[in-house]
This record gives structure tokens, C-alpha cells and sequence, in this order.
């Protein structure tokens, strides 16, 4: 498994630009009102929800550096501790891994969760760690790590579980993956509205604003315009890209069968009676 600390009981990466205490002071930060964060399990689609989010919010206009939105626009809070978000401006945005019960709370704070089918985003945070590390493990290793829920921020399913139980909570908006791909602007409509209705209008009436947010975010434009130069532990840095394929089903054409179907009966399992079992497997 990916080196890790466990910090109240979960694991956390392990390297030197994730400290114990930035991570202790993201479990401890308590939302201001109107903050706007994203919150998602590692490869579920969490920095195009970002650039969705800054598209909405500066009628297409912001597009920052993958770098600049690490550290200024949406800080990662595990990596960059909470200091940073006192140089945001309003409505300040910001992300986590972290699991909803592990977190502080705020009524008056805007939560956006987006989550993925499980298997491809164990074939997607397989492909970010071998694109990382160069001791990352092999993909059968890996999945069992990623079943077993022995990897970085726990379970999967549990961290998927622990924010639908709030996904009537009105601060609270669940955004899949897949539907975000199928339907982009209607999904983009639905974030506009639930971050405020002046964002919703100008979305919905002024077309030419649309036609700019839809073509910031589609995945070949990102993919052109974004990538990470990033540390690595002996020195220098990678460029590391973040958008690899971007599609549905790559888990299914990538897992071994038995490896499938072993994690679809876990999920169906552990999501029995949830809206969230005839999301993924019935439609």
C-alpha cells in the first residue's frame, strides 16, 4: 500500500507536503458561513468539480494553474493547512478527502460531495499512483489495498456512505460522476443553483457564458491546459497530469472478472437499500 500516517484512526499519504499537523488542523477547521467546499475521496472527479465551480462563480473567466488552485484559489487543506484560507476572497473555495463524520460542521456552509462507480475509480487512483510514485505498487496489490479499504482516507465505500446518509441536508449537494458526464449542463445548471441564484441566471440566460464554462471544463480542454509540477521526496519535481480518459467503464474493461465482480458484490452488499445501489448497477 501507498505509504501512510494514521492520524484518529484513518490513513492519511505520507510524505512531506502532507504534515500531521496540517491534516489535524483540516479535521479541526470549522467552516465560515458561505464557504464553499469540495469535499470527495481521492480520483472521483474532484478537480474537474473545482474548475466547475470556478467557471460558475466567475461567469468563465477564472482558469487558474493547477498550481495557483492548490495554494490560492481552492487550497487542498491536507496539504496546505488552513492559514492559507485567510488570504481567500469571498465566497472562498476549498477541497478535501476527508470523510463527512471526521469534519467540522457548518449550517451556513455549502458542501458539494461528487463521488464515482467504485471500479473506476480504483483503476483511476491506480494509474495517479503509478503516476506519482515510482514504488507504486502493481494493479492486482493495489486493489487489494483498495478493497480492503488499507490505502489512504479508509473505505471507499464508507467515505461514500458517510456523505449520502446527508444527502437530503440542504447544505449539502451530491454530484455524480457519471451523470456529470451524460447530462454536463444540466448537472452544471444544478451546481449553478444550489451555489445561488444569481450564478444560475446568468448561466441559464446568457448563453455565451454557458458555451465558455462547457468548453473550460470539457475534459480534452483541461487535459490541454492543466498539469502539476510536483515535488518528489529526493528532489526536483514531476509534471504530473491529473486527467488521464476521463469516460465510464474503464474499471470493468480494466479489473480482472473476478476482481469486478468481487468489488460489485462488496458494494452491493454494503449499499443494500440505498438509492445509490440502483445508481450504479441498475442503470
Amino acid at each position: 500500500m501507498a505509504p501512510t500516517q494514521t492520524i484518529r484512526g484513518l490513513p492519511f499519504p505520507k510524505a512531506p507536503w502532507f504534515t500531521a499537523k496540517n491534516i489535524e488542523d483540516a479535521l479541526d477547521y470549522v467552516p465560515h458561513d458561505g464557504d464553499i467546499i469540495i469535499a470527495s475521496y481521492p480520483k472521483t472527479g474532484t478537480n474537474w468539480l473545482q474548475y466547475i465551480v470556478f467557471q460558475i462563480i466567475s461567469k468563465g473567466e477564472l482558469f487558474p494553474s493547477f498550481n495557483d488552485c492548490v495554494y490560492k484559489h481552492a487550497p487542498f487543506l491536507e496539504m496546505t493547512g488552513t492559514a492559507v484560507l485567510e488570504n481567500l476572497e469571498k465566497p472562498r473555495l476549498y477541497k478535501h478527502h476527508i470523510p463527512y463524520n471526521m469534519v467540522q460542521k457548518n449550517e451556513k456552509a455549502k458542501y458539494i460531495y461528487i463521488y464515482r462507480k467504485p471500479e473506476d475509480t480504483v483503476i483511476s487512483f491506480y494509474h495517479f499512483a503509478r503516476n506519482l510514485r515510482e514504488d507504486a505498487p502493481e494493479l492486482d496489490e493495489f486493489f487489494e489495498d483498495f478493497i480492503s479499504g488499507n490505502t489512504e482516507y479508509g473505505h471507499y465505500l464508507d467515505h461514500v456512505l458517510a456523505y449520502f446518509a446527508h444527502k437530503d441536508d440542504e447544505n449539502v449537494l451530491l454530484v455524480s460522476y457519471e451523470r456529470l458526464l451524460r447530462n454536463k449542463r444540466e448537472e452544471i445548471l444544478r451546481i449553478s443553483k444550489y451555489l445561488g441564484e444569481e450564478y444560475f441566471q446568468s448561466l441559464s440566460e446568457n448563453d455565451s457564458i454557458m458555451e465558455k464554462v462547457l468548453e473550460h471544463t470539457s475534459f480534452d480542454y483541461m487535459k490541454k491546459n492543466l498539469s502539476l509540477s510536483h515535488p518528489l521526496e529526493k528532489g526536483g519535481e514531476r509534471k504530473i497530469n491529473f486527467f488521464r480518459k476521463g469516460v465510464v467503464g474503464d474499471g470493468k474493461q480494466s479489473l480482472k472478472p473476478d476482481q469486478f465482480k468481487r468489488l460489485k458484490d462488496l458494494a452491493m452488499k454494503r449499499l443494500e437499500g440505498t438509492d445509490l445501489l440502483k445508481e450504479w448497477f441498475e442503470e
